[in-house]
């Protein structure tokens, strides 16, 4: 009988053994907590608790949502991940329609008035974190939001009960999450002061577990009471700083000194030197999970004479399979939007669905990157709450708005006479946005001022009103022709257009205008007063404004215009006229495109054709600046090229681009430029065309080009066939950018 109790008494203990694992933060390098995981399963070691800080955080609670290692390295090796780490939105999920019009802005300065407490700076001060949020608060909607449903917000009953730790830095206290909204919780767990915006929940700003907990062994044992632990550390308390170390200095003044130590008694500690790995080296998944994995290895036998209970892997598998069938589906019911009024919580609704039906999270994610995209909104902050009744999601839709003031400041620096100074001032305010820029600079100057409001309609559309002055003068320029002593062109105009939006990445613009134009050359002006309607199509998801090395631009644009030109020559008086009519259709289309051969080798190509019914004057310096120029580089719109202007004319090009780091790149582009009849000077300041198709010039460049989000600086050397003067060498540093001309609508 004796006997009998004794093992039976085994028998209850055995199954009742229970194992927890225990994961540190410690940035990157933690992905080899997945190898503990693979070897612990592949040997039938049971897991039946887990906690994390920081990356322990997001690994235990993949984990505990049911991944098996595999699922969990599939997702640290994803695209999505990438995106998640470094904030950077793709340029195809960029809603196009929101993308305003590119400024020489380098510097962003954001304020709000207030009648009661004046003006607020708080967003013109030094940003508090580095990496944007955007991409994050979106991908743990699909990563958590089932998973959290099926648990009810319940830690414990997950596919195994887990627990994180967060830091509240105002209350400089530990914040452990039992229950909850799992991704908020998991999130703020690996929010990294200074990198990452603090995660708000309950009124508490919340970073990064590490800085109070790094390693939660005491919450394993007060809240699940293990008989065995599995410690994993990849991390180290800071060592003493040194005057010159400013980081070393910050993390002692920051993160708390953590115990990263199990009693033998309790359990096994794993501890890794990864001091070679980087905070930041999610690329190394592979060489990480080995080293977990071989590590964990290496003390199975101790670990099994440890721990006797075993669970075999499959039944493990079809506990998680039985608890990821029981995930409802990821769908949609209800929009519930704060911190924007009610017409503008109409139009966001909009975004998500444009009829009262359920919707998918494509359309979810769809919807949340066009919102994102509108320069008003600061931030989004998706929740997905569940409904029990309907067995569907609410998406409960936080806005942070934008202060509504911005003054932009910018430019460009040249080593020629390129130098430009720019200011703008934007104000936004609900639906309309308001806007002035200045340009100034020795040949380029433009005063511009209008405004876009978004109509309120199912369909998003916008009305824009713009008033322009600007004035080119390129004999302060380079290459201008030995012809032109005075070398200028003036306009002063007005444009109203309707908008909407085509697809992700593009758009369609139709619209009317009435200009007041000026050439200016020698002693002679001509003067125009024309009126347009026109209409154009672009689709465009390059990743930069100036120098792009991804993505595409595809335009089409389509112009009716009438006027009148008079025409006063102060060398040949006898040609001058006056109220001279005038009507022709002009049709401009654009196509460019980046292919990535190889992570170092990208090429572009180009392709461009004009073609207008505009009859050409018979006064040579007349009929020049009436045509249409061919300026595909920064450069070339910065200086008056006659070879390069036609009536008429196809181009074409190649970009062979060599991306010597993500940010500096060697750039090399070749055009073809063929004028179908090219405009000729003849005796008496005449003009003529020549015969079709019996000419052209080659134009090409060669930069290196460092490009940062908000400027590039560049050294070139061009080319061109023909020209005052046909070789040039510049450096440019900011943006070199200007508005468009009034017949010049792409």
């Amino acid at each position: 009988m004796l006997v009998i109790c004794i093992f039976s008494w085994c028998n209850i203990s055995l199954f009742a053994q229970k194992v927890g694992l225990v994961m540190s933060g410690g940035g990157a390098p933690g992905i080899a907590h997945i190898g503990i995981i693979k070897a612990l399963e592949e040997n039938n070691i049971p897991i039946d608790y887990v906690t994390g800080t920081s990356i322990g955080a997001i690994i235990g609670g993949m984990y505990a949502m049911g991944m098996s290692a595999e699922e969990m390295i599939a997702v640290i090796k994803s695209d999505d991940f990438k995106r998640w780490t470094s904030g950077n939105i793709e340029p195809q999920n960029k809603y196009f329609y929101f993308t305003p019009t590119p400024t020489p802005g380098i510097i962003n300065l954001r304020f709000a008035l207030d009648k009661k407490t004046g003006i607020d700076l708080r967003e013109v001060a030094l940003p508090t974190y580095l990496i944007p949020p955007h991409e994050a608060n979106l991908a743990f909607i699909p990563l958590c939001a089932q998973a959290n449903a099926l648990s009810v917000g319940n830690f414990d009953r997950l596919f195994v009960p887990f627990r994180c730790v967060a830091s509240d830095i105002y209350k400089k206290e530990a914040v452990v999450f039992r229950y909850g909204d799992l991704g908020d919780a998991i999130r703020s767990s690996a929010t990294f002061p200074f990198l990452y915006k603090p995660i708000e929940i309950d009124n508490r700003l919340l970073f990064d577990g590490g800085i109070y907990n790094n390693f939660p062994v005491d919450i394993m044992q007060a809240d699940f009471h293990p008989d065995f632990m599995i410690g994993s550390v990849v991390a180290y308390n800071p060592p003493k700083p040194d005057k010159k170390d400013v980081m070393l200095q910050l993390q002692n003044m920051i993160i708390r000194p953590t115990d990263y130590t199990i009693p033998p008694k309790d359990g096994l500690l794993l501890n890794f030197d990864l001091k070679l790995f980087s905070t930041f080296d999610f690329s190394k998944v592979d060489e990480l999970v080995k080293i977990g994995y071989d590590s964990t290895m290496a003390h199975m036998d101790e670990i099994r004479r440890r721990v006797a209970r075993t669970v075999l892997k499959d039944i493990v598998n079809n506990r998680r399979l039985a608890f990821k069938s029981q995930f409802p589906p990821l769908n949609f019911e209800r929009v519930e939007v704060q911190g924007v009024d009610s017409v503008e919580k109409l139009n966001v609704e909009h975004f998500f669905r444009n009829r009262p039906t359920v919707f998918t999270m494509d359309e979810l994610k769809r919807g949340y990157f066009n919102l994102i995209s509108d320069d008003k909104i600061a931030e989004l902050i998706p929740h997905a709450i569940f409904n029990t009744t309907t067995g569907l999601f609410n998406l409960n839709l936080n806005i942070e708005k934008r202060n509504p003031v911005k003054i932009s400041l910018g430019g460009n620096i040249s080593s020629a006479l390129a130098n430009q100074g720019y200011i703008g001032i934007t104000l936004n305010k609900n639906t309309q946005t308001n806007y002035l820029d200045i340009h100034i600079g020795k040949i380029y100057n433009a005063l511009a001022l209008g405004m876009r409001v978004e109509l309120p309609s199912k369909q998003n559309s916008y009305m824009k009103l713009a008033f322009m002055a600007q004035k080119f003068d390129y004999q302060q320029g380079t290459g201008r022709p030995i012809l032109f002593v005075t070398c200028a062109q003036q306009e002063l105009y007005s444009k109203l257009s309707l908008g909407f939006p085509l697809g992700i990445n593009g758009i369609v613009e139709g619209g009317a205008g009435y200009g007041l134009l000026a050439d200016y050359y020698n002693s002679d002006k001509s003067d125009y007063s024309v009126g347009t309607v026109y209409g154009r199509i672009e689709n465009n998801t390059l990743n930069h404004v100036l120098f792009p090395t991804q993505g595409h631009r595809y335009t089409s644009s389509l112009q009716l215009l009438v006027g009148s030109e008079s025409l006063q020559s102060g060398d040949h008086p006898s040609i001058n006229f006056s109220g001279n009519k005038a009507a022709w259709i002009q049709y401009r289309g654009k196509a460019e495109h980046y292919f990535q051969l190889t992570p170092a080798v990208t090429v572009g190509i180009y392709g461009e054709l004009f073609y207008s019914t505009h009859r050409m004057s018979e006064y040579y310096t007349d009929g020049i600046f009436q045509a249409q120029a061919f300026t595909p580089t920064p450069y070339t719109r910065t200086v008056f090229n006659n070879a390069f202007r036609a009536y008429q004319f196809a181009a074409i090009g190649l970009k062979p681009i060599y991306n010597l780091s993500k940010q500096l790149h060697w750039r090399n582009e070749l055009y073809w430029f063929v004028p179908y009849k090219q405009i000729q000077l003849t005796a008496g300041n005449s003009a003529t065309y020549s015969t079709p198709l019996s000419s052209s010039q080659i134009l090409g460049e060669t930069s290196l080009v460092f490009n940062l989000k908000t400027l590039s600086a560049g050294l070139f050397i061009n080319y061109s066939s023909a020209g005052n003067s046909k070789w040039n060498v510049g450096l440019n540093i900011g943006l070199l950018l200007f508005n468009t001309k009034f017949t010049e609508i792409n």
